[in-house]
């Protein structure tokens, strides 16, 4: 198989059966050209990437308070 950048689904071995995964490409594809340029899904996209990260962190540095 050749190398690729690609996370592959979790059902990946089930969509090769079901002759789906090209259909999955096509999307990976699609969005990651989205990506590249500037367009509204990619300002949305990066704008929800970073809030999670930030929710993240946030997370990470809170202390439970004791009562």
């Amino acid at each position: 198989m050749a190398r690729h950048d690609y996370d592959l689904p979790a059902d990946y071995e089930k969509r090769v059966e079901e002759g789906t995964m090209s259909d999955w490409y096509t999307q990976e594809r699609a969005k990651r050209q989205a990506l590249q340029q500037e367009t509204n899904f990619e300002r949305e996209y990066v704008g929800l990437r970073d809030s999670i990260e930030r929710l993240i962190a946030a997370a990470s540095e809170t202390v439970k308070l004791e009562r």
